[in-house]
């Protein structure tokens, strides 16, 4: 009986023995600080493009969403459910300003998929520059005596 557990045991362990753990993949170097300002940087003059701060917002929220669906998935929709809401407030009757954040969104979709093909560090301090900038068009839209 002592063999035929010995026996077993080896035979249990061996799968176990020659597994060896898998090979550690290089990240590249990422100077977080000087590439968090260059996105930054990357970012202000974008926004410097846009007619008003919903525009901004609303192409916000689209580089926002490819670079989650990117990360997360396709299913994953919780900014574009934002942008969408966004435009219901801001825009619920005028046909023509809607689709005007249509396009400023599809143009921040866009312009991230152009640049990122996989979920990297890069991403990740992308997608935080992206939300604080999101955060400050958000301070600035809640202002009760912003320009409409």
């Amino acid at each position: 009986m002592k063999s035929v557990l010995l026996i077993l045991m080896v035979m249990l362990a061996k799968p176990a023995l020659a597994q060896t753990p898998p090979e550690p993949v290089e990240q590249p170097v990422i100077n977080s600080a000087a590439t968090t300002r260059q996105l930054e940087n990357r970012i202000d003059r974008n926004m410097v493009s846009m007619t008003g701060l919903v525009e901004a917002m609303s192409n916000n929220l689209g580089q926002l969403h490819f670079l989650r669906t990117l990360c997360f998935g396709g299913d994953d929709q919780k900014w574009r459910i934002a942008a969408s809401n966004m435009m219901q407030i801001e825009a619920p009757n005028d046909v023509s300003y809607r689709r005007q954040l249509i396009r400023a969104f599809n143009a921040g979709y866009h312009d991230q998929k152009n640049r990122y093909t996989t979920c990297t560090t890069e991403v990740a301090l992308n997608v935080a520059a992206l939300s604080e900038n999101g955060r400050h068009l958000a301070t600035m839209l809640g202002d009760p005596y912003r320009e409409r």
